[in-house]
């Protein structure tokens, strides 16, 4: 048995192909976490079939506090996110445990664009919209096209998409955190790739946001996808990082108190 080099980081492309010039690493501390910035150069992506762009590695050797992972998040998400409205889009399975990092982050993050709609807005508050598409296993429908329409439909000016990812090391799994400004291919995490969620098929930018919960590995020539057996505990602590870092981001008067009695009243 041994695992492949399916992945998804920016920080395991390089080591696994032996590629090195046009990949670019910048490393920085931010709240007791490491920080890595990745960029991936038009000509480099082409030769590993990856997404030329910026990414964002988030991870930490000890078991990070929950402020200090979202305050680093912050940090990042700031330094990404473009003005405007934002549609936030959580991708993957809810049936499946390690693939619903999308739907349960975006259970946490609080839609504001109603309260803008009816004159209730204010400094400090952003324009938000949230949806979670299903896999087209169930609805029938890519959820890239489902994305997509949402976005033309409330005319959005970029989008944020969360869900599950894939990584080659044992160290990586459900404890990096991932952000890049080239998209994202939902269902990679678990393996059934779909058509690509960026700026060329959306036509806005869009900001992914992810953590690797699967990894692959081959035995007796089939392959498995496989995950921690505590990977539930992993999904909830991430997607309660993930959702209140972007609560902080786009609306930044509201504290997380204010957030949650604001989703219970809606």
């Amino acid at each position: 048995m041994f695992f492949t080099s399916r992945t998804d980081l920016a920080l395991e492309f390089s080591a696994k192909t032996g590629e090195k010039e046009g990949v670019r690493h910048t490393e920085c501390k931010l709240y007791g976490m490491d920080v890595t910035e990745t960029e991936l150069s038009e000509e480099t992506a082409e030769k590993l079939g990856k997404a030329a762009g910026h990414y964002y590695t988030l991870y930490s050797e000890q078991v990070p506090d929950f402020n200090n992972e979202i305050y680093a998040l912050s940090v990042v998400l700031r330094k990404l996110l473009p003005q405007g409205k934002c549609l936030a889009v959580g991708l993957g399975n809810p049936d499946i445990t390690a693939d619903s990092l999308g739907w349960k982050a975006a259970e946490g993050i609080l839609a504001t664009s109603q309260f803008e709609e009816n004159g209730l807005g204010g400094d400090g508050i952003g324009s938000v919209s949230v949806i979670r598409t299903n896999v087209s296993s169930n609805s029938g429908i890519d959820s890239s096209l489902q994305a997509k329409l949402s976005a033309e439909g409330i005319g959005a000016d970029y989008i944020i998409a969360v869900d599950s990812l894939a990584c080659s090391s044992p160290k990586r799994l459900c404890s990096t955190i991932q952000v890049t400004d080239t998209g994202i291919c939902p269902g990679s995490g678990a393996g059934n790739p779909r058509k690509r969620l960026d700026k060329s098929t959306a036509g806005i930018p869009v900001i992914a946001i992810g953590v690797p919960t699967a990894m692959e590995h081959r035995e007796r020539g089939e392959c498995y996808t496989v995950t921690r057996r505590d990977a539930d505990s992993y999904i909830r602590r991430y997607s309660y990082v993930i959702s209140r870092a972007i609560n902080r981001v786009l609306s930044p008067a509201l504290s997380e108190d204010d957030c949650r009695m604001l989703k219970d009243f809606s």
